[in-house]
């Protein structure tokens, strides 16, 4: 049996998670101290200890703290627990029948892009990746979409940690041009890609998004560069806003959620 003193420490834990909010994504100890009503010394000892477990990170510069990457993972495992796949299945296969190219269902997990599911194309010639696939998330549509929506310090923490290697002709190996690239699909809301992971593949994908507003997937199209058209880009990127559309709406997107475009969060993916 709980004993009182451990449900008022989760009660404690709880409290300070929600105060990180789109509107105020950082505090200082101060800050948190006065707006919970907890002495600092008792607080900071809660702050260090989620510190430690990676749920929270305090930046070396501003020595505030910011949610961690740890939540992150358990973002993406929420998602699966209320069976995305099973939700987006339906979507994805309009999604095929409308394009004629294999539809990918991609997220973000601990630094990489995991394919979580995929509908493909009757064409002999098709592009294909495997559920379970784990990719860098600074190649391919799939993963720039992702990657782009992920607040900055994450951003910094990706290319510190993993790099940008080279993967295929047209990879973005240099750090600049990436952070370019991501500020772009943010301002558009859909990422292109052509040959930056495999010869002769292209793709888009358009960020799927939850309750709360946040991106928590995506859908992409990718298809052989024999069919590729700039005219069929911009269908299909069309066609994945819908999808993308669709599922964030079954997953209760515009409830209480922030609208489309989102100035927090661009914010804090520049930073």
């Amino acid at each position: 049996m709980n004993s009182p003193s451990s449900i008022k420490t989760v009660d404690r834990l709880v409290r300070i998670l929600d105060c990180f909010t789109p509107a105020q994504p950082a505090w200082s100890l101060t800050e948190l101290s006065t707006h919970l009503q907890l002495p600092k010394s008792t607080l900071h000892r809660f702050l260090v200890s989620l510190e430690t477990y990676g749920i929270l990170h305090r930046d070396l510069h501003d020595k505030r703290w910011r949610l961690g990457p740890r939540l992150f993972a358990w973002g993406s495992l929420a998602a699966e627990s209320i069976d995305l796949r099973r939700i987006a299945r339906p979507v994805m296969r309009d999604l095929v029948a409308a394009t004629g190219e294999t539809v990918i269902l991609t997220a973000y997990y601990g630094q990489e892009v995991i394919c979580i599911d995929k509908v493909e194309t009757n064409h002999s010639v098709r592009m294909t990746l495997e559920v379970g696939t784990r990719r860098p998330p600074h190649a391919g549509a799939s993963c720039k979409v992702l990657m782009a929506y992920l607040p900055g310090e994450e951003i910094r923490a990706i290319i510190r940690d993993k790099g940008l290697p080279r993967l295929c002709t047209n990879t973005i190996t240099d750090p600049d041009e990436l952070l370019t690239e991501l500020g772009a699909i943010r301002e558009r809301g859909y990422a292109h890609s052509l040959e930056e992971t495999d010869l002769g593949a292209w793709g888009v994908a358009t960020p799927i998004r939850d309750w709360r507003g946040e991106v928590v997937a995506a859908i992409g199209v990718a298809g052989p560069t024999s069919r590729l058209t700039d005219q069929l880009v911009q269908q299909y990127v069309a066609l994945c806003r819908q999808a993308a559309q669709r599922i964030s709406m079954l997953l209760g997107a515009g409830i209480g959620s922030r609208n489309e475009e989102q100035p927090q969060t661009k914010r804090e993916a520049s930073k």
